[in-house]
């Protein structure tokens, strides 16, 4: 089984990824952290370096990687992966992936605390990211609309965000 969690920065795909993984007895990878490993270096540095188009080439060299090395797992990827080159098209190939809906008012709250630490709102001030983020998610949301499935994350605990998963792995 190939699983593969999209959405945007916030959204919950780490922490819903550890869990399903449990859940399944897969293992879970994080493509921000095997892109962190391999390069040496952190996203934030990589980005201030090499710049976005840069870091987009490499991150989608660590898909296609990824998608002919691994067989069974459960993969997070970044807010931006599936809007570059044709990764949305590989992740779709290769996996069963879940776009993880989460509503603009809830990523600002959860980005808010820790937009220190993501490269492309650091720099934001409150008003700005808000706007950022309605602006952004507005561009990426037709990449995340070809996933698999849906799953509205609104008002569900992590435990029944992947209980939906399941369900729909279940369903195939």
């Amino acid at each position: 089984m190939k699983v593969t969690l999209i959405g945007y920065m916030g959204s919950g795909k780490t922490s819903i990824g550890k869990i399903l993984s449990r859940e399944l007895k897969l293992d879970f990878y994080d493509l921000d952290a095997l892109l962190v490993k391999d390069q040496k270096d952190s996203i934030y540095n990589i980005f201030q370096k090499k710049g976005e188009n840069n870091f987009r080439e490499i991150e989608h060299l660590m898909v296609k990687k990824f998608l002919k090395t691994h067989q069974k797992y459960i993969l997070s990827v970044g807010g931006g992966t599936p809007c570059y080159y044709n990764n949305m098209d590989l992740l779709n190939k290769f996996s069963k992936t879940f776009y993880l809906k989460t509503q603009s008012y809830i990523l600002f709250k959860r980005l808010y605390k820790e937009k220190e630490t993501r490269p492309l709102i650091a720099h934001l001030s409150k008003k700005k990211l808000f706007q950022f983020i309605i602006h952004h998610l507005s561009k990426r949301i037709f990449f995340y609309e070809k996933s698999y499935k849906k799953i509205e994350v609104h008002g569900k605990s992590e435990y029944k965000i992947v209980e939906e998963i399941v369900k729909h792995l279940i369903e195939l």
